[in-house]
């Protein structure tokens, strides 16, 4: 009998229902919300979120693990039982009043931040900002003196399980080794040829129609999800209702088109989690590094891919007629455009790596307590101008306060960005190896043989086993290396230009 297997297995059924509604939560408060109700939806969701945490931290919890490790369990149900007790034993260290405490900062920066940003108001922002820090370097003290570790690489395990400042900083070290002259020689060759149209016509419900017929493309079940708008794209909700968002200019179409492809990675590895195991750990996905190989797959390796672009160009001219911008040529080379930029979300594929470098190196920093949250601007701006030759001096709304990610508290995710690439080419290359026709499928045929390949060996794994053992699995007993990236940049950016 399996009586306390069963128990935990009931609360996890429990606090995946919570977690469903606070996930709706905060869709709402991102898409519809109306002004006046910021207050009480933060304190609803905080109320809610500590109702959460003391599921999750009850001491009773510790008793019923000990004595589920003690029966006869499967495979799957062993490896539940492990994701279980890895949370609980992180939750249970975390006071539920420094949780509220979070949450409810969280909550407030996250909506001033929004018209802060766009008055620049650096000021305004650190009042809330400084309260975020404050709570997450609290949280992060406590889990990094119980497990060991930095205090940055116990808020980075909460996104990539055993995730090491080490492994990090070599691969990025090895990027940055690289990197600058990729970038210089890529630029060099497209100097010699006109720039591209970057600016055309595009009503925003005409934008809306083309990403709907683009999501089909790659399978999403409109059954069980939607798409909206937002003032930054993100993917929420649940599996068995995703809620993804994308934003609009209606001077260009592609950035949202691509951001829409990006959130439908995200959604469809959500959507294809194995069914019987959704109100599970187990059953949810791996890490955030691998929730952004899907979504980076979807938009640079096929989204981006030229191909591609051909294969959706008749769409395109049907919704928003011939126009400079959508001349087959010139989107080809508007994909493939590389030029740095100060938006981490409109950056290229080769420049992107620098924003999250950047990001990382200052967040690190600040969480282990090197910096304070007013060193950051005068940061920024060197390390903009050493990795990009960008200056941002007193421009906060387009450098340390463009994300959602700091307001929001999520130190130690900035990373998942850049090893979700690096994951994804290792995935193309992978696919290639079994599939030798992946350009041609991508520019003409149904995308199922690709989408098979990431359902068995990434979706339907969800957590079954940790991030390192799904790798070498996927990739014939080989782990993550910076290789495949930097193949895929130089094939994709130099072959074609």
């Amino acid at each position: 009998m399996k009586y306390n297997y069963k128990k935990l297995s009931l609360l996890q059924t429990r606090i995946n229902r919570l977690n469903h509604l606070r996930e709706v939560a905060f869709w709402d408060q991102a898409t519809n919300m109306s002004e006046k109700g910021l207050n009480a939806r933060s304190e609803a969701v905080a109320e809610l979120s500590q109702i959460i945490h003391q599921l999750e931290s009850d001491p009773e919890n510790e008793l019923v693990i000990l004595g589920a490790e003690n029966e006869e369990l499967s495979e799957i149900e062993s490896a539940n039982l492990h994701e279980i007790k890895r949370k609980y034993e992180r939750k249970k260290k975390i006071p539920a009043e420094l949780l509220k405490k979070k949450q409810l900062a969280t909550s407030l920066c996250e909506h001033d931040w929004r018209k802060q940003r766009f008055d620049n108001d650096w000021n305004g922002f650190m009042d809330n900002f400084e309260k975020v820090v404050l709570y997450s370097r609290e949280e992060a003290k406590i889990l990094a003196g119980e497990f060991g570790g930095s205090p940055y690489e116990a808020l980075m395990d909460k996104y990539e399980p055993h995730l090491s400042e080490n492994s990090v900083d070599n691969l990025f070290g090895e990027i940055k080794d690289w990197l600058p002259d990729l970038l210089n020689r890529v630029l060099v060759q497209q100097g010699d040829a006109a720039p591209p149209v970057t600016r055309g016509t595009f009503q925003v419900e005409k934008q809306k129609q083309l990403s709907l017929e683009i999501m089909k493309i790659f399978e999403f079940d409109f059954m069980a999800g939607r798409l909206d708008e937002s003032i930054h794209p993100f993917c929420g909700g649940t599996p068995q209702d995703v809620r993804i968002t994308t934003r609009y200019k209606e001077t260009e179409f592609l950035p949202a088109l691509m951001g829409t492809i990006h959130e439908t990675g995200h959604a469809r590895y959500e959507q294809n989690l194995p069914s019987d195991l959704l109100d599970q750990p187990v059953g949810q996905a791996r890490s955030m590094s691998f929730h952004e190989s899907q979504s980076l797959f979807f938009e640079k390796h096929i989204g981006g891919h030229p191909n591609f672009i051909e294969r959706i160009h008749p769409q395109i001219l049907s919704i928003f007629g011939k126009q400079p911008l959508t001349n087959l040529d010139n989107l080809k080379r508007l994909v493939l455009n590389v030029k740095p930029s100060l938006i981490r979300v409109d950056a290229d594929e080769i420049t992107y790596p620098a924003h999250i470098i950047l990001r990382y190196e200052i967040e690190k920093d600040l969480i282990n307590g090197s910096i304070k949250a007013k060193d950051i601007p005068l940061l920024w701006n060197e390390k903009m101008k050493e990795l990009l030759g960008i200056s941002t001096e007193n421009d906060y709304c387009n450098g340390p306060m463009q994300d959602v990610h700091w307001p929001e508290g999520l130190f130690g995710y900035f990373p998942c960005y850049t090893l979700g690439a690096l994951y994804a080419a290792q995935w193309k290359a992978m696919i290639c190896e079994k599939y030798s026709s992946f350009d041609d499928i991508v520019g003409k045929h149904k995308l199922t043989p690709i989408l098979s390949w990431l359902d068995q060996n990434i979706w339907k794994k969800a957590s079954t086993k940790s991030t390192q053992a799904l790798t070498r699995d996927a990739s014939n007993g080989k782990n993550l290396t910076t290789k495949h990236f930097r193949n895929h940049l130089e094939n994709r950016y130099l072959s074609h230009l």
